[in-house]
Protein backbone atom coordinates (compact mmCIF):
# COMPACT_ATOMS: atom_id res chain seq x y z
CA UNK A 1 0.00 0.00 0.00
CA UNK A 2 1.60 3.58 -1.28
CA UNK A 3 1.87 5.75 1.50
CA UNK A 4 1.81 9.04 -0.67
CA UNK A 5 -1.18 11.08 -1.00
CA UNK A 6 -3.51 9.16 -3.21
CA UNK A 7 -3.68 6.53 -0.18
CA UNK A 8 -6.10 3.50 -0.80
CA UNK A 9 -8.08 2.31 2.31
CA UNK A 10 -7.57 -1.36 2.67
CA UNK A 11 -10.59 -2.63 3.68
CA UNK A 12 -10.11 -4.28 6.34
CA UNK A 13 -14.11 -4.10 7.09
CA UNK A 14 -14.54 -6.53 10.35
CA UNK A 15 -17.10 -5.74 13.03
CA UNK A 16 -14.68 -4.29 14.88
CA UNK A 17 -12.15 -2.99 12.68
CA UNK A 18 -10.82 0.66 13.46
CA UNK A 19 -9.25 2.99 11.18
CA UNK A 20 -7.46 5.58 13.04
CA UNK A 21 -7.06 9.01 12.19
CA UNK A 22 -5.21 11.97 13.36
CA UNK A 23 -5.75 14.99 11.54
CA UNK A 24 -2.44 17.48 11.41
CA UNK A 25 -1.71 20.76 9.85
CA UNK A 26 0.92 23.30 9.90
CA UNK A 27 1.25 23.98 13.70
CA UNK A 28 1.15 20.70 14.38
CA UNK A 29 2.71 18.32 11.93
CA UNK A 30 6.15 18.34 12.59
CA UNK A 31 4.91 16.72 16.21
CA UNK A 32 2.39 14.36 14.74
CA UNK A 33 5.00 13.19 12.26
CA UNK A 34 7.69 12.22 14.48
CA UNK A 35 8.78 8.92 15.90
CA UNK A 36 6.80 7.46 18.11
CA UNK A 37 3.98 9.69 17.81
CA UNK A 38 1.10 7.45 16.46
CA UNK A 39 2.32 3.89 18.73
CA UNK A 40 2.09 6.49 22.02
CA UNK A 41 -1.73 6.69 20.91
CA UNK A 42 -2.08 2.97 21.09
CA UNK A 43 -0.50 2.59 24.27
CA UNK A 44 -2.72 5.02 25.62
CA UNK A 45 -5.56 3.08 24.01
CA UNK A 46 -4.27 0.00 25.52
CA UNK A 47 -5.12 -1.29 21.77
CA UNK A 48 -3.96 -1.22 18.37
CA UNK A 49 -5.64 -0.09 15.29
CA UNK A 50 -6.62 -2.26 12.31
CA UNK A 51 -5.41 1.42 9.98
CA UNK A 52 -3.37 4.25 11.03
CA UNK A 53 -3.31 7.32 8.74
CA UNK A 54 -1.71 10.27 9.27
CA UNK A 55 -3.98 12.82 7.91
CA UNK A 56 -2.11 16.04 6.36
CA UNK A 57 -3.81 19.44 6.00
CA UNK A 58 -2.65 23.08 5.12
CA UNK A 59 1.24 23.10 5.34
CA UNK A 60 3.54 25.34 4.06
CA UNK A 61 5.90 22.49 2.71
CA UNK A 62 4.17 19.60 1.60
CA UNK A 63 7.30 17.53 0.63
CA UNK A 64 8.65 18.05 3.96
CA UNK A 65 5.39 17.00 5.67
CA UNK A 66 5.51 13.86 3.19
CA UNK A 67 9.28 12.81 3.87
CA UNK A 68 8.15 12.74 7.51
CA UNK A 69 5.32 10.26 7.06
CA UNK A 70 6.87 8.28 4.62
CA UNK A 71 9.87 7.69 6.67
CA UNK A 72 6.76 6.78 9.40
CA UNK A 73 5.30 4.50 6.86
CA UNK A 74 8.44 3.05 6.25
CA UNK A 75 8.64 2.27 10.24
CA UNK A 76 5.54 1.00 10.40
CA UNK A 77 4.33 3.49 12.56
CA UNK A 78 1.48 4.39 10.21
CA UNK A 79 -0.17 2.45 7.28
CA UNK A 80 -0.40 5.62 5.12
CA UNK A 81 -0.42 9.08 5.07
CA UNK A 82 -2.59 11.36 2.94
CA UNK A 83 -3.44 14.99 1.77
CA UNK A 84 -6.81 16.13 2.57
CA UNK A 85 -6.84 18.46 -1.22
CA UNK A 86 -5.99 14.92 -2.91
CA UNK A 87 -9.24 13.78 -1.18
CA UNK A 88 -11.39 16.67 -1.08
CA UNK A 89 -13.07 16.54 -4.87
CA UNK A 90 -14.37 12.84 -3.97
CA UNK A 91 -15.26 13.74 -0.56
CA UNK A 92 -17.50 16.44 -1.31
CA UNK A 93 -19.11 14.68 -4.51
CA UNK A 94 -19.90 11.87 -1.66
CA UNK A 95 -21.04 14.59 1.05
CA UNK A 96 -23.36 16.11 -1.79
CA UNK A 97 -21.79 19.17 -1.03
CA UNK A 98 -20.98 22.35 -3.52
CA UNK A 99 -17.08 23.34 -3.42
CA UNK A 100 -18.58 26.80 -2.40
CA UNK A 101 -18.98 25.33 1.37
CA UNK A 102 -15.31 25.85 1.55
CA UNK A 103 -14.84 29.27 0.67
CA UNK A 104 -15.01 30.77 4.36
CA UNK A 105 -12.21 28.58 6.72
CA UNK A 106 -12.05 25.44 4.03
CA UNK A 107 -9.68 24.06 6.86
CA UNK A 108 -12.11 24.22 9.63
CA UNK A 109 -14.72 21.35 7.44
CA UNK A 110 -12.55 20.15 4.61
CA UNK A 111 -10.46 17.25 6.83
CA UNK A 112 -13.74 16.19 8.56
CA UNK A 113 -15.24 15.49 4.37
CA UNK A 114 -12.08 13.76 4.01
CA UNK A 115 -11.46 11.76 6.89
CA UNK A 116 -13.95 8.66 5.96
CA UNK A 117 -12.20 8.49 2.75
CA UNK A 118 -8.89 7.34 3.63
CA UNK A 119 -9.51 4.37 5.82
CA UNK A 120 -11.53 1.13 4.87
CA UNK A 121 -12.40 -0.15 8.13
CA UNK A 122 -15.81 -0.28 9.96
CA UNK A 123 -14.84 2.16 12.76
CA UNK A 124 -13.61 5.66 12.69
CA UNK A 125 -11.38 6.59 15.39
CA UNK A 126 -10.75 10.46 15.19
CA UNK A 127 -7.92 11.78 17.21
CA UNK A 128 -7.20 15.39 16.94
CA UNK A 129 -2.72 15.96 16.84
CA UNK A 130 -3.07 17.72 20.41
CA UNK A 131 -5.56 14.75 22.23
CA UNK A 132 -4.02 12.92 25.37
CA UNK A 133 -5.24 10.20 27.69
CA UNK A 134 -3.62 10.58 31.11
CA UNK A 135 -4.09 7.79 32.50
CA UNK A 136 -3.92 4.55 30.19
CA UNK A 137 -7.27 3.35 29.24
CA UNK A 138 -9.37 0.67 26.60
CA UNK A 139 -12.42 2.58 26.37
CA UNK A 140 -12.98 1.01 22.74
CA UNK A 141 -14.06 -1.91 23.49
CA UNK A 142 -16.71 -0.81 26.10
CA UNK A 143 -17.48 1.86 22.88
CA UNK A 144 -17.57 -0.80 20.01
CA UNK A 145 -19.85 -2.67 22.06
CA UNK A 146 -22.28 0.16 23.04
CA UNK A 147 -22.35 1.30 19.26
CA UNK A 148 -23.21 -2.25 18.21
CA UNK A 149 -25.86 -2.76 21.01
CA UNK A 150 -27.60 0.98 21.11
CA UNK A 151 -28.98 2.63 17.94
CA UNK A 152 -29.64 5.58 19.33
CA UNK A 153 -25.69 5.98 19.97
CA UNK A 154 -24.33 7.92 16.33
CA UNK A 155 -20.44 8.16 18.22
CA UNK A 156 -18.92 7.80 21.92
CA UNK A 157 -16.35 9.67 23.32
CA UNK A 158 -14.86 10.60 26.64
CA UNK A 159 -14.97 13.04 29.44
CA UNK A 160 -13.20 16.16 29.59
CA UNK A 161 -11.64 18.85 31.76
CA UNK A 162 -14.79 21.14 32.15
CA UNK A 163 -13.95 24.79 32.43
CA UNK A 164 -16.18 27.22 35.16
CA UNK A 165 -19.73 27.65 34.30
CA UNK A 166 -19.77 24.96 31.64
CA UNK A 167 -21.78 21.67 32.06
CA UNK A 168 -19.74 18.92 30.90
CA UNK A 169 -21.37 15.50 29.56
CA UNK A 170 -22.89 15.05 33.01
CA UNK A 171 -24.84 18.24 32.87
CA UNK A 172 -25.58 17.88 29.25
CA UNK A 173 -26.40 14.12 29.64
CA UNK A 174 -30.15 13.60 28.91
CA UNK A 175 -30.06 10.16 29.50
CA UNK A 176 -27.60 7.13 30.85
CA UNK A 177 -26.64 3.47 29.61
CA UNK A 178 -24.31 2.34 32.52
CA UNK A 179 -21.00 4.51 32.44
CA UNK A 180 -22.19 6.40 29.60
CA UNK A 181 -23.57 10.01 29.60
CA UNK A 182 -25.92 10.44 26.04
CA UNK A 183 -25.88 14.04 25.09
CA UNK A 184 -26.02 15.90 21.66
CA UNK A 185 -22.55 17.44 21.44
CA UNK A 186 -20.17 16.31 19.02
CA UNK A 187 -15.91 17.71 19.29
CA UNK A 188 -13.32 16.58 16.59
CA UNK A 189 -11.00 16.03 19.60
CA UNK A 190 -12.38 12.54 20.28
CA UNK A 191 -14.65 10.62 18.57
CA UNK A 192 -15.45 6.65 17.69
CA UNK A 193 -18.02 6.05 15.17
CA UNK A 194 -19.41 4.01 12.14
CA UNK A 195 -17.08 5.21 9.02
CA UNK A 196 -20.44 4.59 7.07
CA UNK A 197 -22.07 7.16 8.81
CA UNK A 198 -19.69 10.18 7.55
CA UNK A 199 -19.94 8.98 3.97
CA UNK A 200 -22.95 11.04 2.27
CA UNK A 201 -25.66 13.69 2.43
CA UNK A 202 -25.60 14.42 6.14
CA UNK A 203 -23.99 17.61 6.70
CA UNK A 204 -27.10 20.07 5.62
CA UNK A 205 -29.02 19.21 8.70
CA UNK A 206 -30.94 22.28 10.14
CA UNK A 207 -30.31 22.39 13.85
CA UNK A 208 -30.52 26.08 15.73
CA UNK A 209 -29.06 24.60 19.13
CA UNK A 210 -26.24 23.41 17.30
CA UNK A 211 -25.62 26.89 15.83
CA UNK A 212 -25.64 28.59 19.06
CA UNK A 213 -23.21 26.16 20.48
CA UNK A 214 -20.44 26.27 18.08
CA UNK A 215 -20.60 30.34 17.38
CA UNK A 216 -18.92 32.00 16.78
CA UNK A 217 -18.48 29.46 13.79
CA UNK A 218 -20.66 27.42 13.08
CA UNK A 219 -20.09 26.26 9.47
CA UNK A 220 -17.34 23.72 10.57
CA UNK A 221 -17.41 19.75 10.39
CA UNK A 222 -18.03 19.83 14.42
CA UNK A 223 -21.03 22.00 13.54
CA UNK A 224 -22.02 19.70 11.04
CA UNK A 225 -22.43 16.87 12.63
CA UNK A 226 -23.82 17.74 15.81
CA UNK A 227 -26.82 19.56 13.56
CA UNK A 228 -26.82 15.97 11.94
CA UNK A 229 -27.09 14.19 15.21
CA UNK A 230 -29.67 16.45 16.40
CA UNK A 231 -31.69 15.99 13.58
CA UNK A 232 -31.80 12.17 13.67
CA UNK A 233 -31.87 12.34 17.39
CA UNK A 234 -28.99 10.15 17.71
CA UNK A 235 -26.71 11.06 20.39
CA UNK A 236 -22.93 11.08 21.73
CA UNK A 237 -21.98 8.67 24.41
CA UNK A 238 -18.89 10.02 26.80
CA UNK A 239 -17.97 7.15 28.90
CA UNK A 240 -17.60 9.76 32.15
CA UNK A 241 -15.33 6.99 33.86
CA UNK A 242 -12.15 8.26 31.44
CA UNK A 243 -10.94 11.69 30.93
CA UNK A 244 -8.93 12.91 27.71
CA UNK A 245 -6.44 16.04 28.12
CA UNK A 246 -6.13 18.56 25.09
CA UNK A 247 -4.40 21.65 24.70
CA UNK A 248 -6.40 24.33 24.99
CA UNK A 249 -5.06 27.11 23.45
CA UNK A 250 -5.51 31.19 24.39
CA UNK A 251 -7.18 31.91 21.24
CA UNK A 252 -9.63 30.51 19.52
CA UNK A 253 -9.39 29.68 15.99
CA UNK A 254 -11.50 32.43 14.56
CA UNK A 255 -9.46 35.12 16.17
CA UNK A 256 -5.58 32.84 15.45
CA UNK A 257 -7.19 32.91 11.76
CA UNK A 258 -8.10 36.91 12.04
CA UNK A 259 -11.36 37.54 13.42
CA UNK A 260 -13.65 39.85 11.06
CA UNK A 261 -16.61 42.39 11.30
CA UNK A 262 -18.86 39.61 10.12
CA UNK A 263 -17.71 37.55 12.65
CA UNK A 264 -18.77 39.54 15.34
CA UNK A 265 -22.29 40.29 13.53
CA UNK A 266 -22.68 36.75 13.39
CA UNK A 267 -21.65 35.62 16.83
CA UNK A 268 -24.11 38.66 18.10
CA UNK A 269 -26.70 36.98 16.26
CA UNK A 270 -26.35 33.69 17.54
CA UNK A 271 -25.83 34.63 21.03
CA UNK A 272 -29.26 36.73 20.49
CA UNK A 273 -30.97 33.93 18.76
CA UNK A 274 -29.79 31.36 22.11
CA UNK A 275 -31.05 34.25 24.84
CA UNK A 276 -34.19 35.19 23.13
CA UNK A 277 -35.52 31.73 21.69
CA UNK A 278 -33.00 28.88 21.83
CA UNK A 279 -32.94 28.95 25.73
CA UNK A 280 -36.57 29.41 26.63
CA UNK A 281 -38.16 26.37 24.61
CA UNK A 282 -39.51 23.53 26.42
CA UNK A 283 -37.74 20.61 26.46
CA UNK A 284 -40.56 18.96 23.95
CA UNK A 285 -39.10 20.74 20.69
CA UNK A 286 -36.79 18.46 20.40
CA UNK A 287 -32.98 18.62 20.04
CA UNK A 288 -33.24 20.52 16.97
CA UNK A 289 -33.87 23.37 19.06
CA UNK A 290 -33.46 22.84 22.50
CA UNK A 291 -30.20 22.21 23.71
Amino acid sequence: MSGVSSHAPVGRGGSDSVGLVVNTYERTYRDVLSPGFFPAIAAQNRRESDEVVALVNNVADRADAQERAEALRAAGEISAYAFVADHLPQALRAARLPARVLRRRPYLLDYGLVMPHVVGTRWLLGWDAETRLPVPTDWLTPSLELLGDDPRVFHTSLGWSVAPGEPGPLGEAVDHVGDFALGWGFSDQLFLLRRADLVGPIWRAFAPAAAVRHAPHPYTFEYRVEAHQRAVRRHRATLTTVRYETNDLSTGVVERDGRSWRDDAERRALLTLEATVVARLPQWVGPRFRR
